[in-house]
């Protein structure tokens, strides 16, 4: 309990600037290091069906140059010191950040700064052919491919579904002008995040910011589309590969509703480790898998808990009929003490053995800001991991686990034709 309380009870500090963009600042006076990001609360949940891939484009421009740096400076700037600079997009935000020495955090932030306030956008139509390549090679990866397959499944008639790099169609004819006024809709002050974990000075840091992220121009906030319509049912791609992908999707809750945390809990249990149910039956006493876990992933509008799995066209059905009677047993009997216990401990452990870098520290900040408004304490969420009964996991599990929720998504071989699905 000591480690706990020592990893827990720092007290980061949120600070809002004239602009109205939030700072949180967490200084770890032990470390030689600090983890720099700027978080913008836009994804690809918010592109307009013509424009899908934009906010990931607008990422990869964002390090072709600036007014006063080429892109070798920018990096240069960065790399000469030891340190590191990247991005990326998801589906409902974009970070840009710098790990770095914690003698050079004031380069990370100036250059994050010139980054974000004056690129230049140039290389556009290389950077085009770039993320088209991206585009193709994810294709070109089952496991991967299988994911954008099921989400635009589930979420058919809401961005939420498309993926994150867009399509071929889209992201081949996206414009300077579509780049240009996205940004300006999206990157406004009020709805970007500066975060740092690690070791700095927090005056001096949170002046810089103050005068870095200066002058960004203010707006109205946009509108985020609603809330889709989860769409259930097979979903089968022919291609002539080895294995079978196998996708089981299960409505879930949004991001913020107190709802999952129970899902967290019965996902680790399903198929959330070596020990889950999904893994010693299906891996460890059949053979039938060597990929098998469950997932649960939320959003503003929506989540969903799922299941995955790489196995040979042969065994598709008898490792589908194993998901489903560890499903049902789920729903029928309530799981035993030391089952329960277990899977809390492995949440809990995952969550705080994170926290032992500065990058997941300064990304926990930027989350929980995003979402909730607020820094959540790792202790409260301990507690709600702790909170869950295994009378809350049964009535999930009978909730969830039906037939007429379930979208099945297929890859490979075997999609001529839907398998059955032993569920209620």
């Amino acid at each position: 309990m000591a480690t706990t309380t020592a990893y827990t009870h720092l007290s980061p500090r949120v600070e809002v600037l004239d602009n109205g963009m939030r700072v949180a600042l967490e200084h770890l006076p032990y470390l030689h290091s600090a983890s720099v990001g700027v978080w913008i609360k836009t994804g690809s949940a918010n592109e307009r069906p013509e424009i899908a891939g934009i906010s990931h484009f607008l990422e990869h421009l964002f390090f072709k140059g600036t007014k006063t740096r080429t892109a070798r400076e920018l990096m240069d700037a960065i790399e000469s010191r030891g340190g590191q600079m990247n991005a990326f997009t998801s589906r409902e935000y974009t970070c840009l950040y710098v790990k770095t020495l914690d003698r050079h955090v004031a380069t990370a932030i100036e250059i994050l700064a010139d980054v974000l306030k004056n690129s230049i956008y140039a290389d556009l139509e290389k950077e085009r052919n770039v993320i088209l390549e991206e585009i193709a090679s994810a294709i070109d990866v089952p496991e991967d491919y299988v994911h954008d397959v099921l989400s635009q499944h589930i979420w058919p008639d809401h961005s939420l579904g498309k993926p994150v790099a867009g399509f071929e169609e889209t992201v081949s004819t996206i414009s300077l002008d579509d780049v240009s006024a996205y940004k300006k809709a999206w990157y406004r002050p009020e709805n970007m995040y500066f975060c740092i974990a690690g070791r700095f000075d927090e005056d001096a840091v949170l002046a810089q910011v103050r005068e870095a992220f200066d002058g960004i121009e203010t707006g109205p906030a946009e509108t985020r589309f609603g809330v889709p319509a989860w769409n259930s049912g097979p979903k089968l791609v022919e291609r002539d590969i080895a294995q079978d992908h196998l996708l089981l999707a299960f409505p879930g809750p949004t991001i913020v509703d107190p709802r999952r945390h129970a899902y967290d809990v019965l996902t680790s249990v399903l198929g959330g480790g070596s020990t889950s149910r999904l893994f010693e039956r299906i891996r460890e006493d059949a053979g039938l898998a060597y990929s098998i876990y469950a997932f649960h992933s939320g959003y503003l509008t929506s989540g969903m808990l799922g299941v995955y799995a790489a196995i040979a066209p042969e065994n598709l059905q008898q490792a589908l009929d194993l998901c489903c009677v560890e499903m049902r047993d789920l729903c029928e009997k309530s799981i035993e003490a030391g089952e329960l216990e277990s899977n809390a401990e492995q949440l809990k452990g995952g969550l705080l053995l994170a926290l032992e870098g500065t990058f997941n520290r300064m990304a926990r900040m930027g989350r929980s800001l995003m979402y909730f408004d607020r820094l959540v304490p790792v202790e409260e969420v301990l507690e709600n991991v702790d909170s869950v009964t295994a009378d809350d996991l049964r009535s999930l599990a009978e909730s969830v686990f039906t037939a007429s929720n379930c979208a099945i998504t297929i890859l490979g071989p075997s999609a001529g034709d839907a398998p059955r699905l032993a569920l209620s």
